[in-house]
């Protein structure tokens, strides 16, 4: 029995930024930030959603990875973004998977403790398509690309597990 490619959509959940990544197995094909702007309101959820749904329908994955949100770096709208992501995903029959920044963090530098940048360098050294976004992070003084690099890295972490199995 053939089994079944991995194609995972990777989300970083923000309520102004949302990071996203599409790996096909380990390969990484497409990899961005969507901004929403506004305050938070139901339109803006839709807008969310719909930018989600929209990745679902185009790459057609079968394992959704989101971050898992700090308690303290959270909101009552964020944490209710995350839970209707994952009641689309699931409706949309994908296994959903979700990893904190310390699991991510953990994963990629085993030794010790890293930073967001430190992680963003290293995700850069395994898929050097990157290296342009990690040029232009540097050059930034608000952290823009972090949060598809952390897509990535999440999108990277569940490959790497699923692959195990």
């Amino acid at each position: 029995m053939l089994k079944k490619p991995l194609k995972i959509l990777a989300i970083n959940p923000g309520s102004r930024y949302i990071g996203i990544a599409f790996f096909q197995g380990a390969e990484l094909r497409d990899w961005g930030i969507k901004v929403i702007k506004g305050k938070w309101s139901a339109d803006k959820m839709k807008k969310i959603r719909s930018i989600i749904s929209g990745f679902i329908e185009r790459y057609g994955p079968n394992v959704l990875v989101i971050k898992r949100l700090h308690p303290s770096r959270s909101s009552a709208n964020l944490n209710h973004l995350v839970s209707k992501i994952k009641e689309l995903s699931k409706r949309r029959g994908l296994k959903v998977y979700q990893y904190s920044i310390k699991d991510l963090e953990t994963f990629f530098s085993p030794k010790g403790r890293i930073n967001k940048k430190q992680m963003a360098e290293m995700i850069a050294l395994e898929y050097p398509v990157l290296f342009h976004e990690l040029k232009k992070e540097k050059s930034h003084k608000n952290p823009y690309h972090i949060r598809m690099f952390e897509a990535v890295a999440l999108g990277s972490i569940c490959f790497h597990h699923l692959d195990k199995y």
